[in-house]
């Protein structure tokens, strides 16, 4: 038998990238804007397939709606197809906090492949800025 390995980097080509996939998603933001209380309530923590929302104990034998976890939000909008619900929710999605998920195929773990994208993005920036600052001096 004859076998031949050969070495190589993401940027030749795919095959060898380190990573299979790398994504990010904002993070939920979702807000009762007017109470939903009683059988609303219930109806509401069934129409969501994932489970965001729940039931709290008000007091007195009354139940109102609560969300339970935000993060589950897959954005699929059930909540809002009843016009007695769209009123009352806000499902948004936070601009400045999110998720990213790195998943491996080789050898590296997913936080060195971050941290070495990292360097290597800090390597180009401060490449570009020495262009930018000889350019705004006149130096070519």
């Amino acid at each position: 038998m004859e076998l031949i390995c050969e070495k190589g980097i993401g940027k030749t080509h795919a095959k060898w990238s380190p990573v299979c996939t790398a994504w990010y998603r904002n993070m939920p933001d979702i807000r009762i804007t007017a109470k939903i209380e009683g059988e609303e309530a219930r109806e509401l923590v069934k129409t969501c397939p994932v489970g965001v929302f729940d039931i709290e104990e008000l007091g007195k034998n009354k139940v109102g709606a609560r969300v339970k976890d935000a993060s589950k939000c897959t954005s699929c909008r059930e909540c809002l197809r009843f016009e007695k619900f769209e009123s009352r929710l806000d499902v948004g999605k936070l601009k400045d906090v999110f998720e990213f998920h790195v998943e491996s195929l080789g050898i590296y773990k997913p936080e060195e492949i971050v941290t070495e994208a990292l360097a290597k993005l800090k390597s180009k920036a401060v490449f570009w800025l020495d262009v930018a600052k000889k350019e705004e001096a006149g130096v070519n």
